[in-house]
């Protein structure tokens, strides 16, 4: 096919756009499409359905979908007269999730969603809340036959609804929804010109051997890893959450996955991201930081036969000893969390000069380095070769908290759009608002995600930059 001449390009786009290419015009075309459930068309005042950017339906639906849509006025969309009510019951079933389960999560009655499922004519935004909470990419909810979204993470969650006991059915529907936040985020965050920096660190196949233990391995990965980042030896001086998404680009996802899940990977289109637990002991800053590096742990170095599209990790791991960690993955990821956080040499500098375990040594440990004590103890107790008994190494008085509480704590606490769900609430919620900004989706759009109106958000823009202000720059 022949690339597109200026008059093409101005009849599809409109006069006002610039540039040579289609996906120039795109970003700098003023069109707005209507999207319903069944078609595309050119705005017009009495449309009612989805209104979408011009560089939202071009990436989206493709140059020769717009082409048609400048010929005719509008384009069928439709794959089929139930393809939408088919493609949401399939991927329910497939995570094994009831009607009840999915209705509590998108905040619609069971009888709306059966209906959804039975097909007909129902709203697009019905369809679209319930694809996304099941991890399906919305914008081919009616569009394809089949589910469009990371399929592979929906068959692990089967595959682990059947294998754990910790995964209940509001897990599993939780950590759908999460799969879809991400997916969403990475896609946004590359047209916006953030792209993840996860290509520059190389896979590590090596799980330790005989003599070389896979916690020895997690060490010399998280040096190299700080190497790499430029972090030096010390106590970290940014937030866990900050150094993933703002230096990595690397979507942290907070949601509530129940009592024992602490964290999680996911596969987020070619990127990855961290799926981290709102609930149990992630309420302490503590294991929440020691959470987000035991996953990054994974996701920088785990090759993907290792990682899969999903790995789930638990609380009762991530507390231990890591030389008493049977299974080599995860010990691994837990020397490289601990390591990463508070490294074993400047640990064991700083509990001697605050006077080792007669003095105040692990709570300097703790204070400066944001590290729990249980974790700093095996630090310091492995870093002297255990010649210390470890009943000694032990907290006098009370350490601080409040700093890294202020550094690490939750956005999603204090998120000025009150009704925003802790999933959309960190990171996402301000990319979604700087790409309605930027016209790479519509504010119409924006506000589907954000469960806001337009006047909502821009209510509340100067808050949510002030909260994330890099993705602003």
């Amino acid at each position: 096919m022949n690339s597109p001449n200026s008059d093409e390009l101005d009849f599809v786009f409109g006069p006002d756009s610039s540039g040579a290419s289609p996906e120039e015009r795109a970003r700098t075309s003023l069109r707005v499409y209507v999207r319903s459930l069944d078609q595309l068309a050119l705005e017009n005042p009495r449309a009612t359905g989805r209104r979408l950017s011009a560089q939202e339906a071009f990436d989206a639906y493709g140059y020769a979908v717009l082409r048609e849509v400048a010929d005719e006025g509008s384009i069928l969309l439709c794959a089929g007269r139930d393809a939408a009510a088919r493609t949401i019951r399939t991927q329910r079933e497939l995570l094994k999730l009831d009607v009840r389960t999915v209705a509590n999560r998108v905040r619609l009655t069971s009888e709306q969603v059966e209906a959804a499922e039975q097909g007909g004519r129902h709203p697009l935004a019905q369809y679209e809340r319930i694809a996304q909470a099941l991890g399906i990419d919305e914008r081919y909810v009616s569009v394809r036959s089949s589910p469009v979204g990371n399929q592979g993470i929906a068959v692990r969650l089967r595959t682990l609804g059947e294998e754990q006991s910790s995964m209940t059915r509001s897990a599993v529907a939780a950590i759908a929804e999460a799969a879809w936040v991400a997916t969403t985020q990475v896609r946004l965050e590359k047209a916006l010109g953030f792209n993840s920096r996860i290509s520059e660190f190389v896979r590590s196949p090596n799980y330790g051997s005989a003599g070389y233990p896979a916690y020895m391995q997690g060490y010399y990965l998280a040096s190299k890893a700080r190497e790499q980042l430029e972090l030096g030896s010390g106590p970290l001086k940014c937030s866990l959450r900050e150094l993933c998404e703002d230096f990595l680009v690397l979507p942290v996802i907070q949601t509530d996955l129940g009592a024992s899940i602490a964290g999680l990977t996911v596969e987020a289109g070619d990127s990855r991201a961290i799926v981290l637990n709102t609930a149990g002991h992630n309420s302490s800053v503590f294991v929440r930081r020691s959470t987000i590096a035991h996953e990054l742990g994974h996701l920088l170095f785990d090759p993907p036969g290792r990682l899969e599209y999903l790995r789930v990790d638990e609380y009762s791991e991530l507390d231990r000893d890591v030389r008493e960690i049977p299974d080599p993955v995860e010990q691994r990821a837990n020397a490289f969390s601990v390591e990463f956080i508070a490294p074993q040499a400047s640990v064991l500098g700083v509990f001697k000069e605050h006077g080792g375990a007669r003095g105040d040594g692990l709570r300097a440990v703790v204070d400066l380095f944001g590290i729990g004590p249980t974790a700093a103890r095996y630090q310091i107790w492995n870093g002297l070769d255990r010649a210390l008994p470890l009943e000694e190494i032990k907290i006098r008085g009370k350490w601080g908290i409040a700093e890294w509480e202020g550094m690490e704590g939750y956005a999603t606490s204090y998120h000025p759009l009150k009704n925003l769900p802790s999933s959309r609430a960190g990171r996402f919620s301000a990319v979604v608002v700087r790409a309605a900004q930027r016209a790479v989706i519509s504010w119409d759009t924006a506000g589907s995600y954000l469960g806001s109106t337009r006047p909502e958000i821009e209510a509340v823009v100067d808050s949510i930059q002030e909260m994330y202000p890099k993705v602003f720059e």
